[in-house]
């Protein structure tokens, strides 16, 4: 059977077929593992941070997450999550300064310099102005945290 007879005898079949293909082609490109992505996630992922929400966190964070803390403190994905949402850690504002990404294949890799300001007891903390560098992996159609490391550094 030749494709031009099929678009003749099944003409809104192949019109669902074609715009099911476009859709999906779109989807895909929308989904696709870029420096623009990487940056939003990024940014998405701070914001979840200060919400506190340790669901965001759990989908933004990867499961063999690494994090260390510019004191040199380790966590775990599980420890990280714990730490935010029973407010041992307390992020109140983190405001990028300096901010690049790189992206090869699946790996991403965001450095800057970011300005986090914690609360404790209610009361704000000095800004600490932190040097980073992490590591994300595009899996299942989107970025996930995998590393994190960072230094103070002078105002």
């Amino acid at each position: 059977m030749n494709i031009v007879f099929m678009f003749k005898k099944y003409p809104m079949k192949n019109l669902f077929l074609t715009i099911a293909c476009l859709g999906t082609s779109f989807y895909l490109m929308a989904q696709k593992a870029d420096v623009s992505s990487l940056r939003e996630a990024e940014l998405n992922r701070f914001k979840i941070m200060v919400a506190q929400d340790g669901a965001g966190l759990d989908k933004v964070l990867h499961k063999d997450l690494v994090y260390i803390h510019s004191s040199g403190t380790q966590d775990s994905k599980a420890s990280y999550i714990e730490s935010i949402v029973s407010q041992k850690t307390i992020y109140a504002i983190i405001e990028p300064e300096e901010f690049t990404q790189r992206v090869y294949g699946n790996i991403g890799i965001n450095t800057g310099i970011v300005n986090v300001t914690n609360k404790k007891d209610g009361a704000f903390l000095p800004v600490n102005r932190l040097k980073f560098t992490d590591i994300y992996i595009f899996e299942n159609g989107r970025w996930q945290m995998l590393s994190w490391q960072s230094l103070k550094i002078n105002k």
